[in-house]
């Protein structure tokens, strides 16, 4: 492993962070989930009465785009479509994933952890709480959209459609739960259904098969994809509401930065985030993870926390990446395109 980096701007990075540790103290216990889960990982039992649909920001649907396997430096240097995305909108300056192979990468995105399972991408069905169980309590819809995948909730490799990329069959009670499983875990079909009726859950992850997620082929190819893919998006009514944060895995290298008593060391990764709130933001300076881009979307749903690397203080949500006008105002209803001609700042 290289030389473990320090935070650079970690004075900057808790000043930006300051209004989010104020803004997500209260959803935390909104969630009931005051003083983490059980050991387990797992969460309390729901607070009584219905679940609420609260929002502190504008932002009603965030959308998480994973890509595999490459430093931030190829993307910037192979991937014009997201290096037009990272100068119209906003994105982390030194983002970082947690560790090595994919597997525990996919974890700590959607369950603030890694569970044990660094060094290993095998299949293993995990009695561990995921945002999935924080976005139910609060009575919000989400779904995993595996591209290539056969069927829903389907936990065996058929490629290109991998296990290993697709998190949520790796949560017990997900998996193990069929209807929920296949209501929730499903193809792409199911999601262009979804943008068709203009109807997109409020959390989506998004997971392109080996092909298109560069695993298997290049960084320019999964650019190119994701140009495809995303950019008619950007159009859509819905998008006037919505985040789309596109993200890598992990990088080829094991640099990284230490929180406290926790050590990333994934790799430099390029993560960009989308949306009319983000327009000209430019570069996040505090060094951020997968955690970070975690508790950003807990924040931006009202969710509160899993109680595990989710934290406000040691991995607070990015809130510096965005402008909310104030009351009254309001935001073009479609973002607009990406400029053809675009540096790196």
């Amino acid at each position: 492993m290289s030389e473990t980096k320090k935070p650079k701007a970690l004075a900057v990075g808790l000043t930006i962070a300051a209004l989010g540790v104020l803004l997500v103290a209260g959803l935390v216990a909104a969630a009931g989930t005051n003083g983490g889960p059980a050991r387990s990982g797992l969460l309390a039992a729901p607070p009584a009465g219905p679940p609420t649909k609260w929002f502190p920001t504008p932002i009603r649907h965030v959308v998480t785009v994973v890509l595999e396997n490459e430093e931030g430096a190829s993307v910037w240097n192979q991937g014009p479509y997201e290096v037009a995305l990272a100068n119209s909108y906003a994105y982390a300056a030194e983002g970082y994933a947690v560790t090595h192979p994919s597997e525990p990468n996919y974890l700590a995105l959607t369950g603030g952890s890694v569970f044990g399972r660094s060094g290993t991408d095998a299949y293993a069905v995990l009695p561990n709480a995921s945002i999935a169980d924080l976005l139910e309590l609060r009575g919000l819809s989400w779904g995993e959209f595996a591209q290539s995948m056969p069927h829903p909730c389907d936990a065996t490799d058929a490629y290109p459609y991998m296990v290993k990329h697709n998190p949520f069959v790796f949560y017990q009670d997900i998996v193990n739960n069929t209807s929920r499983c296949d209501h929730h875990v499903l193809n792409f079909s199911s999601w262009n259904a979804d943008v068709a009726s203009g109807n997109i859950p409020n959390y989506a992850f998004i997971t392109p098969n080996m092909i298109n997620d560069g695993h298997d082929t290049s960084t320019s190819y999964a650019d190119a994809w994701l140009s495809g893919w995303l950019q008619p998006l950007l159009s859509k009514p819905f998008a006037a509401s919505t985040l789309f944060i596109v993200t890598w895995d992990e990088g080829a290298t094991n640099e990284g930065y230490t929180v406290g008593n926790v050590t990333l060391g994934g790799g430099n990764i390029f993560t960009v985030f989308v949306s009319p709130y983000t327009l000209h933001r430019g570069a996040y300076a505090a060094p951020v993870s997968h955690y970070n881009v975690l508790t950003t979307t807990e924040w931006l749903l009202g969710v509160g926390s899993l109680g595990t690397n989710d934290t406000v203080t040691a991995f607070p949500p990015m809130t510096g990446m965005f402008h909310f006008p104030g009351s009254g105002h309001s935001v073009n209803s479609a973002v607009p395109a990406v400029a053809a001609a675009v540096r790196r700042p």
